[in-house]
C-alpha cells in the first residue's frame, strides 16, 4: 500500500504513475470536496484553500507535456479534451519572425487555468480506480522502533490511522513535513531557503470574442522594479500578472489597486491590448514571499528517515515566474516509480531512501540550483533599479544578453526557450560559438545600461496619478 498525501497535480500525477504499475494507492485530501464537473464552476465556485495560487497565473513547460505524453497519455487527453488549449512556447515570441520548423512542436505545452487541469487529473484517477478520501487531514506520522533512523510505517489522520509500505509526501509548499518528522524524533530535515522573495500580482480575462489578441507580446518581460507575466488559458481566458518584490512594501501595496494594476500593465509598450478583455477575477489576486526553498530527507552516509519520500513543492520550492513547479514534480513522480520498478519495491528501506536521494539529486538538482540564481540576481537587479544603478554581475549580463539575441536571432530564441523549458539537449545548444559569441559580443556593449522601462520615480508617479 502506497500512500499519497495530497491531491493536487502533484500527488495525482504521481498516483496515476504509480498505480500504472500496480500498486494500491490511496490519495489523502485535507479539502473537502472535489470539484464541479463544469469548467466554469470549477473556476468560480470552487473552494481549494489547500492550492493557494489556484486562480493565479500558470502556465505548465514544455518539458511537463513531453513527459506527460510519454507517461500519462490519458491525462493529456481528459486535460486536452477539458479544454486545455495546445500552443507552442516560441510562437508568440517576436525572434522568431512567425516561422515555425517540423521540430518546434517540442516547444508545446498545454494553456488552461489551474482549475481545469486539477479537475481532469481527478476524473483521470477515478477512472484509472485509485482511491481519493477528501476531508481526510494528515495528523502525524506511525514509525517503527529500532532502527538506526525512524521508519515510517503510516500516518494518522482525522479518519484514523492507516498502514503503508511508503508514504509520498506531496502537500506542497504549505507541506507539515519538518514538524511531523520532530514529532518521531527526526531533529529536522536538512533544509535551505531564500531569505527575500516576490509578490504576484495577478488577474484573469475573457476576450470578448472567445480568441486572443494576435501579437507578438512575449509571455514574460521584466521592466526594472516590475516583471509582467502573459498567460493565454482555455475557453478564451487569459491572465496578466505584475511581479514585485516582497519587500518592496511601497509598490507592492499599490498593485492592490484595480487603477494602479492597470496603469502598471500600461507601461509595458504593447502590452494594452490584452486589458481590452473582462475581468473574471475579483480584483487583484495576490500571493507574497514566493521564494526558493529546498528540504532533503538524507545526507551523504545516511537517510534521516526511511519509508517517506518527499515529491515536487514538498522537496523544493521554485519561484513560478520560471513556471517549473508542475514539470519538475512530473519528473520527480517518474524517478520514484522507475526507482520502484528497478529496486522491485522498498525492501532495503536504507538504501531505497538514499537511492531515491541521489536520483533526485541528479535529475533535478541543477533545475533547483538554477531557479535559485535566478532568483538571487533578479531581485539583485531589481534592488538596484529602485537605487537608480545598473546590475552588472557577469553571470546575468550574458543572460540578459541571451535574452536580447533571442528577440531578433530565431537559433537563439530556440537555444534559450529550450533552457528555460527544461528540455533536453538545451545545454548543447547553448554552447553553439555562434551563440556564445554574439552572446559576448553583447555583453561588452550593454555594461552600465539600465534595464529597459521607466525609472523608479516614473513608475510611482504613473501609479499614483
Amino acid at each position: 500500500m502506497i500512500v499519497v498525501l495530497g491531491a493536487a497535480l502533484g500527488g495525482l500525477q504521481t498516483a496515476l504513475l504509480l498505480a500504472q504499475d500496480g500498486h494500491d494507492v490511496t490519495v489523502l485530501e485535507r479539502d473537502p470536496q472535489p470539484p464541479p464537473t463544469d469548467p466554469e464552476a470549477g473556476w468560480s465556485q470552487w473552494e481549494r484553500p489547500g492550492i493557494p495560487q489556484l486562480r493565479l497565473v500558470h502556465l505548465p513547460l514544455a518539458s511537463w507535456l513531453q513527459r506527460a505524453e510519454a507517461h500519462l497519455p490519458g491525462l493529456v487527453e481528459m486535460m486536452t479534451a477539458a479544454g486545455a488549449v495546445r500552443m507552442n512556447v516560441v510562437a508568440p515570441e517576436p525572434g522568431l519572425g512567425g516561422r515555425l520548423h517540423p521540430d518546434d512542436a517540442r516547444f508545446d505545452t498545454l494553456a488552461a487555468r489551474r482549475p481545469l487541469l486539477e479537475s481532469a487529473a481527478l476524473h483521470a484517477a477515478e477512472a484509472a480506480g485509485i482511491r481519493i478520501r477528501w476531508g481526510v487531514s494528515w495528523l502525524g506520522l506511525r514509525a517503527a522502533e529500532g532502527g538506526r533512523v525512524p521508519h515510517v510505517t503510516g500516518v494518522e489522520t482525522s479518519a484514523g490511522g492507516m498502514s503503508a509500505d511508503l508514504v509520498v509526501d506531496c502537500t506542497g509548499r504549505r507541506s507539515r513535513l519538518p514538524a511531523r518528522l520532530r514529532e518521531i524524533g527526526v531533529p529536522g530535515t536538512l533544509e535551505e531557503s531564500g531569505e527575500r522573495g516576490f509578490t504576484y500580482h495577478s488577474r484573469y480575462f475573457r476576450s470578448p470574442d472567445g480568441t486572443l489578441p494576435a501579437d507578438t507580446f512575449p509571455l514574460v518581460v521584466e521592466h526594472g522594479s516590475l516583471g509582467l507575466l502573459r498567460i493565454p488559458a482555455d475557453h478564451g481566458t487569459y491572465s496578466l500578472g505584475l511581479i514585485s518584490r516582497t519587500d518592496d512594501h511601497e509598490l507592492r501595496d499599490l498593485l492592490r489597486d484595480e487603477d494602479a494594476w492597470t496603469a502598471a500593465v500600461r507601461l509595458f509598450p504593447g502590452a494594452g491590448v490584452w486589458l481590452t478583455g473582462r475581468p473574471i477575477t475579483d480584483g487583484v489576486q495576490t500571493m507574497a514571499r514566493l521564494t526558493h526553498r529546498r528540504r532533503t530527507l538524507y545526507d551523504v552516509e545516511q537517510p534521516l528517515v526511511t519509508g517517506l519520500v518527499a515529491i515536487g513543492d514538498a522537496w523544493a520550492l521554485t519561484v513560478p515566474t520560471v513556471g517549473r513547479g508542475l514539470a519538475m514534480s512530473l519528473h520527480h513522480s517518474v524517478i520514484l516509480r522507475d526507482l520502484l520498478r528497478e529496486r522491485a519495491g522498498t525492501d532495503d528501506p536504507p538504501e531505497f531512501a538514499a537511492a531515491f536521494g541521489r536520483a533526485t539529486d541528479d535529475g533535478l538538482g541543477r533545475a533547483y540550483r538554477q531557479t535559485v540564481s535566478y532568483t538571487r540576481h533578479r531581485l539583485a537587479e531589481m534592488d538596484a533599479h529602485e537605487a537608480g544603478l545598473p546590475y552588472e554581475h557577469p553571470d546575468w549580463l550574458r543572460a540578459r544578453a541571451l535574452g536580447r539575441l533571442a528577440q531578433r536571432d530565431p537559433d537563439a530564441l530556440r537555444a534559450e526557450r529550450a533552457a528555460a523549458h527544461l528540455l533536453p539537449g538545451a545545454h548543447e545548444e547553448l554552447r553553439a560559438p555562434s551563440i556564445t559569441d554574439a552572446v559576448a559580443r553583447l555583453v561588452s556593449e550593454s555594461k552600465g545600461l539600465m534595464p529597459p522601462g521607466p525609472s523608479r520615480a516614473e513608475l510611482l508617479d504613473a501609479l499614483t496619478s
